[in-house]
C-alpha cells in the first residue's frame, strides 16, 4: 500500500490523516474508485486558560439548536506564499511521499440562533457550523476530537467564522457548551429557581461557563 500524506495549512490547526485498508494509490485517485476508504483525523487547536479568554478570541458566540445536517465536501487548502517549490517540497515530505490536496469531508451543522452573545448574528438568524468528518461516497473521514451536536440540545458555541466557509468552534474541548434547566426541587414546598445552567459538552474541557459570564460578554459588546 502507498503511503498518502495529506497536507494542510491553516492558520489555527494542523490535521495529519492517514489511511486505513485502501488499494495502491497514485497522486490523484485510488487505482479502484470502488474500494472503501477509511482516514482517522486527528486536530490541534489552541487551548486557552479562562473563559476571557475564549470569548475574546471568538468573532462569534452564540446559543442555538441544530435544526439540520448534512455532509460535504470542502477544500480548505490555505495558498502558501511563493517560494522555491523544491526546497519546500523536500522540508514538508521528507520521504518523497505523494502529497495528496484534496476536498476534505465536513459535516455542517446549521444551527437556529435564539441568543447572540457576541457577533453579528441575530436572535432568529441560522449559523452554519462544520466539523471535520463524516461519510461521503466511498470515502469516510473519522475524527474522534469532536463532539456530534444534538438536534434536542441547547448550545453555547464560540466560533471563528469566515466569508466563504461554514464557521468552527474554535476548539474541539473547550468552545461547546450545553445549556440545561435548572434541577426540580425533591423538597415540597422548596421554591424554584428559574436559573438555567450551563455545562461543558466535552468532559475534559476545565473551563466553567455561566449564565452570568455570557450576560457580561453580552454587555461588553453592546458598550463597544
Amino acid at each position: 500500500m502507498k503511503k498518502i500524506r495529506v497536507l494542510t495549512m491553516l492558520a489555527s490547526s494542523i490535521f495529519i490523516l492517514s489511511v486505513l485498508g485502501c488499494s495502491s494509490v497514485t497522486s490523484n485517485t485510488a487505482a479502484n474508485k470502488d474500494e472503501p476508504i477509511t482516514m482517522i483525523a486527528s486536530e490541534d487547536f489552541p487551548s486557552y486558560s479562562s473563559i476571557g479568554d475564549l470569548s475574546e478570541r471568538a468573532n462569534t458566540i452564540v446559543r442555538g439548536s441544530v435544526i439540520q445536517t448534512r455532509v460535504e465536501a470542502l477544500n480548505d487548502m490555505v495558498q502558501a506564499p511563493a517560494v522555491n517549490e523544491s526546497a519546500l517540497d523536500e522540508q514538508l515530505n521528507p520521504g518523497g511521499e505523494d502529497i495528496v490536496p484534496f476536498d476534505k469531508i465536513y459535516t455542517i451543522y446549521t444551527i437556529k440562533v435564539t441568543e447572540s452573545f457576541k457577533g453579528t448574528p441575530a436572535a432568529g438568524d441560522t449559523i452554519e457550523v462544520k466539523q471535520l468528518g463524516g461519510h461521503l461516497g466511498n470515502t469516510e473521514i473519522i475524527n474522534d476530537d469532536n463532539i456530534k451536536f444534538i438536534p434536542t440540545k441547547d448550545y453555547v458555541l464560540f466560533l471563528e467564522t469566515y466569508e466563504d466557509t461554514p464557521a468552527s468552534l474554535l476548539n474541539s474541548v473547550q468552545s461547546l457548551y450545553v445549556i440545561k434547566p435548572a434541577a426540580k426541587s425533591t423538597q415540597p414546598g422548596e421554591q424554584q429557581s428559574k436559573s438555567e445552567v450551563v455545562v461543558s459538552a466535552n468532559p475534559e474541557n476545565d473551563l466553567t461557563l455561566s449564565i452570568e459570564e455570557l450576560q457580561e460578554i453580552q454587555n461588553e459588546g453592546q458598550n463597544k
